[in-house]
Formats: structure tokens, C-alpha cells, sequence
């Protein structure tokens, strides 16, 4: 079996496909690993450690999609490489097909390819294993992004995230109550913020106070509660979350703007659409824009600022799918791992996905035959 990792440096993407770990035990296993040039320099490793392990290396897109059964990316495919895309090609990556452009959709649907996106790879417990690890990174994330933003430097209130003697700390409301909410709750209580945490769920809330030993307050997500604790909050964080489907929108326009000035709203769910009327994706040469007077972070990569530890992360949970591949075939691989089986966003010209055949008016197949 032929595996590819392309190079998306050009989608200012520092995350890569496979490490160089993760390339061993696939040639280990007698298969072939093609890797496009400088595929993990912005991860740290150079094209070398791979060449070491036994990867081959090659120089264009072109080379990798044209000899491999399956192409591993991290950020959705473009126009350019989804028209690289070969015939009954295996996909792997964070697609996010639900907010994808329906023209993107139409042309894999034509090549008869298998898309498995990570973002809805659930275990037999439910968990979502890819999801779940990269938004304990990003939820970690949040104070080192919100600490820097909220100074005056940059446009923010002037405001450490903890108190010190006699200055109470800064506010911070979190949006949502899965991993991802759980992950910022606890790097905002770590840093020593006021936290509140807003969920639709009472047995997550109850995790999350349980989690925090009844530090983090937490309240019922309704309208009213959101528009009270915007006006209250330094830092505001959407976690919301909802595997692939476009995330719903929580967060007013008239909430953000009556938002304290200076403040700042970081919207994890930009990758699904975003949780705030006032968010639009950003780039990481560019992560913020003031709307309403708040300064608004929304990458939606947000990950590939820390690439190196999410590279690890992504290669060890992919290898074990690709091993089953390898050793059963795809269709048996998918008959025997209902964990693998519920990833399928399309299997060759059928989407599986009722909610993003539904978005794009397609009919839904409905089962990975």
C-alpha cells in the first residue's frame, strides 16, 4: 500500500500528515510512504529524518497524489488538489465537508474517492478521539493567546488573566461544555481567571464541575444567560461543538457589542462556521480583527501554532487505521471497525453523512456498504 503526505505550507499550515515515528511503522509493515518535500520542516523535522526512516521523498503535489492509494492532509483540500485527486483515492484529513464549498464536493464526488475525516472518527464509547485531543490543545491554548491580547499593546483592556493583591482577576466565559470547553475552562481557572462555563447539558456541566472542584461556575446556555455574561466578560471563548456539522450560532451580534471594549472573543468553532454572528476565519499571519470593539481570534488551524506536539498527536492516532487498511483492505477494514466506519463522510459516489447530504441537497447513501 502507497501512502502520501503533501505539503500544505502554502495554506499557512505547520502541522503534518505523518512524523516521522508514524512513517516507521508503516514501512515496518512493508508499505510505501511517499512524502512531498518539506512536508514537516514547519514541524520541525527535516525532510532527512523521514529519508531515514524509509519515506521517499518527492517534489510536487503532482507526484504524491499520482502514486499513492491514500493521501493523508491536515487542512481541508483546495481547488488545486482536489483537481490532483485520482480515481477511487482513499482521503484522510479534516475535511469539514459541512461547511465546504458544494463545487469541491461535486468533483470528489465524480472521482468515486472514500473521504474519512477526522474530526468525526467516535469510538465504540463515543469519544472522538482526533477531535477530542487537538481541542485539549486548543483549549490550552486559550490563556497564552488571551494573556497577550488583552494587553494594551494590542489593542486590549490592559489586563492580566489572574489577580493580584487588591485587583481581582479578569472575567472569562466559555461557551459550551464538551472536551474542548472543558480543556479552556481549565487553562482559564489555571491562570487564575474568574470562569464561567455555559452548556446546554446538565450532566456536562456537572463534569465540569466536578472537574474544577466547584471553582468554575456554570449556567444553563439560554439567550438570556449568554447576553448577561457577555456584558461581564474580559475573555469570551465558543467551544461550542457538534462533530461534523456546522456549528450553531450562540453568540449574538448585540451580545459582542455589548461586550466591555478592549475585550476578546476567541471562537474555537471557527472550523465548523463559528459560534459568534461576528466571526469570519482568520490566518495565523493574521489571527485577530476588531468587530464592535472587540478584538475577535479566529483561526481556524489554531493547532498549528504548537505543530510539532500535534504532529505526534495525529500520527500515533492515524497509524492504527492505516495498519487495518493495509493488513484488511478498505472494505474490510470498514466492515470490521465501526470506529473507522463512522469517519466516512463519502464512499464513492455516495455521501454517508445525512447532515451534509441534507446541506447540499444530495441524497444520502446512509450506510458504508
Amino acid at each position: 500500500m502507497n501512502i502520501g503526505v503533501i505539503n500544505e505550507s502554502g495554506k499557512i499550515e505547520n502541522r503534518a500528515g505523518l512524523s516521522p515515528s508514524g512513517v516507521s511503522f508503516m514501512v515496518e509493515k512493508g508499505h510505501e510512504v511517499y512524502l512531498q518535500a518539506g512536508s514537516g520542516l514547519r514541524s520541525g523535522y527535516s525532510n532527512e529524518d523521514f529519508i531515514d526512516l524509509g519515506a521517499q521523498v518527492v517534489f510536487t503535489k503532482e507526484e504524491v497524489f499520482g502514486r499513492t492509494d491514500i493521501v493523508l492532509n491536515i487542512s481541508p483540500l483546495n481547488e488545486e488538489e482536489v483537481e490532483l485527486v485520482r480515481e477511487d483515492q482513499i482521503l484522510f484529513g479534516f475535511h469539514h465537508l459541512a461547511v465546504a464549498r458544494k463545487n469541491l464536493l461535486e468533483s470528489l464526488l465524480e472521482k468515486n474517492v472514500t473521504m474519512i475525516g477526522y474530526e468525526i472518527i467516535q469510538d465504540e464509547d463515543n469519544s472522538l478521539p482526533f477531535l477530542e485531543s487537538l481541542s485539549e490543545i486548543a483549549g490550552q491554548m486559550c490563556h497564552v493567546i488571551a494573556g497577550h491580547y488583552l494587553q494594551a499593546d494590542q489593542g486590549g483592556r490592559g489586563l492580566l488573566i489572574g489577580n493580584v493583591v487588591s485587583v481581582p482577576p479578569s472575567t472569562a466565559v466559555i461557551v459550551g461544555s464538551t472536551i474542548l470547553a472543558r480543556s479552556a475552562v481549565r487553562a482559564m481557572l489555571g491562570a487564575g481567571a474568574h470562569t464561567i462555563a455555559l452548556g446546554r447539558q446538565m450532566d456536562k456541566l456537572r463534569e465540569i464541575e466536578d472537574l474544577t472542584g466547584g471553582r468554575a461556575v456554570t449556567l444553563m446556555a439560554s439567550h438570556y444567560n449568554l447576553a448577561r455574561m457577555t456584558q461581564v466578560a474580559d475573555i469570551l471563548i465558543g467551544a461550542v461543538l457538534r462533530p461534523g456539522e456546522r456549528a450553531p450560532v450562540l453568540i449574538t451580534r448585540e451580545m459582542v457589542r455589548s461586550m466591555k471594549k478592549g475585550s476578546i472573543l476567541i471562537d474555537l468553532a471557527i472550523d465548523q462556521g463559528g459560534c459568534a454572528e461576528t466571526s469570519r476565519p482568520t490566518t495565523l499571519e493574521q489571527p485577530t480583527y476588531v468587530e464592535e470593539g472587540v478584538t475577535h481570534y479566529c483561526v481556524p488551524n489554531i493547532t498549528s501554532t504548537v505543530s510539532r506536539t500535534a504532529t505526534k498527536v495525529l500520527s500515533n492516532l492515524v497509524v492504527p487505521y492505516l495498519l487495518q487498511i493495509g493488513e484488511k483492505g478498505l472494505k474490510g477494514a470498514l466492515d470490521t471497525s465501526p470506529s473507522l466506519a463512522s469517519g466516512v463522510y463519502i464512499h464513492k459516489k455516495d455521501i454517508i453523512k445525512h447532515r451534509v447530504a441534507e446541506r447540499f441537497g444530495f441524497p444520502r447513501k446512509g450506510l458504508v456498504p
